[in-house]
């Protein structure tokens, strides 16, 4: 059975938006903290990765629903298991409950084993479905919905990939693709709804100093909800990441 795992987080200053409420990118990082806390426990660590796997995981799908967002000083907890191995790739849920047990959001990611050499998925090795509990014998898959395409810009942005944005892979954090795309929802959405679903698909890599074209497409939904489509392409035109971006007026 996969091994579950919690921690416990205050929400700081920093994590908070001008409204005193936690920002979509510090959940998503507090979602990537959490992940690597518990391959750390289990001993999958990323000097292991690098040195003896001569591997990487590597997001490459995110589907994250938020109930609630959590309040300047609030306590959350966030506990996460492995929910499905499958060759080249594995799957990761995550549950956010408040100091009072109210589930606040729910995510599940997708993530592929790269080896670092040949920048390509290689076959999960078997010690790992032992690590995180998983069968061999018995692989599990997760359906995950499609991210839209963009089919009509509503508008489009640009921006140069900063040093602060690169990861320990050499390449543009995940969570900055995200913070990009938000800088390229225009205000009145920013300021008059909130975000409840992000869908995200990471296609290529891009690195420092290349500038990122975002293009926008906002399409009206029922009930007081709209919904905004995102591409982000390369300075060669290359497909970096698709967004589907779910919103309710406050």
């Amino acid at each position: 059975m996969s091994k579950k795992y919690s921690k416990s987080y205050e929400v700081q200053y920093e994590h908070v938006d001008y409204t005193l409420k936690c920002k979509m990118t510090s959940i998503m990082n507090f979602l990537c903290d959490i992940g690597n806390s518990q391959s750390e426990e289990v001993g999958d660590t990323i000097e292991r990765l690098v040195e003896k796997d001569k591997c990487v995981w590597v997001f490459y799908k995110y589907d994250i629903k938020i109930n609630k967002y959590p309040k300047y000083r609030d306590i959350i907890t966030i506990e996460t298991q492995s929910i499905g191995f499958k060759k080249f790739y594995a799957y990761r849920g995550y549950t956010i409950k408040s100091s009072e047990g109210e589930v606040l959001g729910e995510a599940v990611a997708l993530f592929f084993f790269i080896s670092i050499a040949r920048r390509r998925p290689v076959r999960i090795p078997e010690e790992k479905y032992e690590l995180y509990g998983e069968d061999k014998n018995n692989p599990r898959d997760v359906e995950m919905e499609d991210v839209m395409k963009v089919e009509k810009v509503s508008n489009e942005k640009q921006f140069q990939i900063r040093y602060s944005d690169i990861d320990s892979n050499g390449h543009v954090n995940n969570v900055k693709y995200v913070e990009l795309t938000l800088e390229a929802v225009p205000l009145e959405i920013m300021k008059d709804y909130t975000l409840t679903r992000t869908k995200i698909v990471f296609e290529k890599e891009t690195k420092y100093g290349d500038v990122v074209t975002i293009l926008t497409e906002v399409k009206e939904e029922k009930d007081n909800e709209i919904k905004t489509i995102h591409l982000i392409k390369s300075s060669d035109g290359r497909e970096l990441t698709k967004l589907e971006m779910n919103w309710r007026k406050k």
